[in-house]
This record gives structure tokens, C-alpha cells and sequence, in this order.
């Protein structure tokens, strides 16, 4: 099962509880920490993203972005806060000017391009 870290800016203009809602809407079973204006949590799984995904219609290009967020063992990809604040999975460059949720997932036992297929319905 691979770990699954997310972390997200609280800028001064934003609800901490907001922005903690904006995660848990896509990881709805995320353990979340503060500290300062830093959100962290730690996923138990990507179920739900997941299925957000398939419900949104939105594999296909999904699968792009995270191919291309491959680095060594990890998938690193970020998410529009405001998306998720609603439920929606919207991928960013990272660098929103309103800010955004940076997942980062380790694999162990899969290789990072099996764990993509596994995400995105291809197995």
C-alpha cells in the first residue's frame, strides 16, 4: 500500500477548518495536523479520489498529469483548493495564486506507472 502525504498552505485570508474540509472532501479517511499555517495529513488510501476521478470522467487526462509527476518512487501532483473545497478533482501546475494541496504518494510494492494504470482504470 503505498503512503499517501498531503500538505496544504493556510494563507491569512483562509478558514483553517476550510481548507481541512477542502482535503477531506477527496480524502475523506485523512488523519490532518496544523502547525502554524500548515496543513499536513496522511491518506490511509485514495479510494475516494479515486472515484472522484471516474465520477468526474476524468481519467484519461489524469493519467497524463500523473505520468508526468513521476519522480523515482513517488507521485507528486498537486490540487486546486477551491476544487476540492467542493468535491472536484482539479489538477494544478502547483502554483495557484490561491494556493494548493500537494499529495505526494510512495510507493513500495508498485512501480509508480502500475500504481497510475491501477488509479486510472487501465488495471
Amino acid at each position: 500500500m503505498p503512503d499517501i502525504s498531503i500538505a496544504a498552505s493556510i494563507f491569512p485570508t483562509e478558514d483553517e477548518e476550510r481548507v481541512s474540509k477542502a482535503v477531506l472532501n477527496l480524502f475523506p479517511d485523512a488523519k490532518i495536523t496544523v502547525e502554524g499555517n500548515m496543513l499536513n495529513a496522511i491518506a490511509p488510501n485514495m479510494d475516494y479520489f479515486i472515484k472522484r476521478m471516474k465520477q468526474q470522467n476524468i481519467r484519461d487526462s489524469a493519467r497524463k498529469i500523473l505520468f508526468n509527476s513521476v519522480k523515482d518512487s513517488s507521485i507528486i501532483f498537486h490540487l486546486n483548493k477551491q476544487a476540492a473545497f467542493v468535491g472536484k478533482v482539479n489538477f494544478t501546475e502547483g502554483n495557484s495564486i490561491l494556493g494548493d494541496i500537494a499529495i505526494t504518494i510512495k510507493t513500495e510494492d508498485d512501480e509508480p506507472n502500475v500504481l497510475i494504470q491501477k488509479m486510472t482504470g487501465v488495471i
